[in-house]
């Protein structure tokens, strides 16, 4: 009886695990309504700590399209992979986020992209809250 009730347990166990979602902390921008916003702070803190760090950066379409860019820091670069609605886009690494705080903007931007796309990319930009 009770190498059957390992093996339930166990079984158990594996069927609870795979079903666990992927834990990747996510930024929403729906329409300028920003959700999370600390979450990309600490992402930003990982990369200029050089921490292995990954973040979804979710943004909607004006007719309701979901993209998705999801940052992945390995130690060095940052591997941005794009997609909209599941489909894929574009993948590029960048080698540096910065953050630029102007009088009435904070702008996060990808530094030194190459790949798919090349150059600065500017992320994201919002209202900076210490004016």
């Amino acid at each position: 009886m009770r190498p059957i009730f390992i093996g339930i347990t166990l079984l158990l166990l594996l069927v609870i695990t795979g079903c666990q979602s992927n834990n990747i902390e996510e930024v929403v921008n729906e329409h300028n309504d920003i959700q999370n916003l600390e979450g990309l702070n600490r992402f930003v803190e990982n990369v200029n700590n050089q921490n292995e760090a990954e973040i979804n950066y979710v943004q909607y379409g004006v007719e309701g399209q979901r993209g998705v860019r999801t940052l992945t820091f390995n130690g060095e670069l940052i591997n941005v992979s794009h997609s909209v609605d599941g489909k894929f886009i574009e993948e590029y690494e960048c080698k540096d986020i910065i953050v630029e705080t102007e009088e009435e903007v904070k702008k996060y931007i990808l530094s030194q992209c190459t790949g798919n796309f090349n150059g600065d990319f500017e992320l994201l930009s919002v209202p900076n809250k210490d004016n």
